[in-house]
């Protein structure tokens, strides 16, 4: 299974994709909403974890275009928003799931 990591932190990106990795899974990064669409575009991706406030445009429109193009991989919001307005915009966007950080990596 391939998992695409859109996360702006260096550091908790490379920390999710090294635990996803140990658990076997494939796993492509990005930092930016605009790598992480042309990954998501263009990659075999079978799910994706996406970070809401990315620097370049938010993790929603990330999403939005994705399903626009009909992407219907799984997708994982992992963010620091934890209001419950949030959430249910992004599962109305068409995210599958949503996280709050910090996050352990079991529940992940």
């Amino acid at each position: 299974m391939r998992v695409l990591v859109v996360e702006d932190e260096e550091l908790l990106r490379e920390q999710l994709a090294d635990r996803l990795r140990q658990e076997g899974y494939a796993v492509d990064t990005a930092g930016t909403a605009e790598d992480g669409e042309y990954m998501g575009l263009e990659y075999p991706i079978d799910a994706a974890i996406v970070d809401l406030g990315l620097p370049d445009r938010s993790g929603s429109s990330l999403i939005s275009t994705w399903r626009s193009a009909r992407r219907d991989f799984p997708i994982l919001i992992l963010t620091a928003r934890g209001r419950w307005e949030d959430k249910v915009a992004s599962l109305e966007l068409g995210a599958d799931d949503y996280l709050v950080k910090p996050v352990h990596s079991e529940e992940l």
